[in-house]
């Protein structure tokens, strides 16, 4: 996008020495418009995969199952649902439309079904230990998505946060170097924990294999898993009587 055609073509020039895709000229409020519409996008299909995932908690499906089941459709690509949205584009971006229009009502209520999806998992968290005496929750994973160490607008520090004022917390990121709370070993994070809450979906935690399983047995008190993302083998971890 240009502010007029001139330099809209001089734009292209430069980027034509090392971008070796099409590139399409356009003004630069349509070109603004088109990166917010492109993220916004996605913050509204994790909004409805999310509220699939709380409409089937609710009524006894395992969503997982069910959104593997309606993707094989040829025209529906359901995302994946998990603890909120982060990182500094999808989870900001729907917010510059929703300011300027007073029709932006679908991506509002995205937005706040996104913002609020780190309280259900509070919320989760809290039904799972209830019953435990001073429980300790241990995090895995506090970057924004898999595989990154970025835990800018992460749904991990609101998570944190509101656990933090009741119950002993500790976290472990293989990635994550900055943090709003402190980051320890993996030892130390499942040491005498009672549920173990996985927030991203990190190749570490994947590939969890047998020994990595028996190893984390041996230290927690409790042996409970929230994972909100699916990467488990759960079957694995029920073998070690992990609930």
């Amino acid at each position: 996008g240009g502010v007029d055609e001139k330099s809209a073509e001089l734009a292209k020039e430069i980027y034509q020495s090392f971008v070796d895709g099409n590139i399409y000229l356009t003004d630069a409020t349509t070109a603004e418009m088109v990166k917010l519409m492109e993220n916004t996008f996605r913050d509204v299909n994790i909004a409805l995969a999310n509220e699939f995932a709380k409409v089937c908690e609710e009524i006894g499906v395992n969503v997982w199952e069910a959104i593997e089941l309606a993707n094989k459709h040829p025209r529906v690509n359901i995302l994946k649902p998990g603890p909120g949205v982060g990182g500094h584009c999808i989870s900001i971006d729907p917010w510059f439309i929703v300011e300027k229009s007073k029709n932006a009502k679908l991506i509002k209520a995205a937005r706040e079904l996104n913002d609020k999806m780190p309280e259900y998992v509070y919320n989760l968290i809290l039904r799972e230990v209830e019953r435990i005496e001073n429980p300790k929750i241990a995090i895995l994973g506090v970057t924004y998505k898999g595989n990154v160490d970025d835990t800018r607008e992460s749904p991990a520090k609101k998570i944190v946060s509101l656990l933090s004022k009741k119950f002993v917390v500790k976290c472990y990121d293989p990635h994550a170097k900055v943090f709003d709370y402190e980051l320890c070993s993996l030892e130390t994070c499942v040491e005498n924990a009672d549920c173990m809450v996985v927030l991203a979906d990190h190749n570490e935690f994947r590939n969890f294999d047998e020994d990595d399983i028996k190893y984390i047995y041996s230290k927690m008190r409790t042996k409970k898993i929230i994972d909100t993302k699916n990467i488990l083998n759960h079957s694995l971890w029920k073998k070690y009587d992990f609930d």
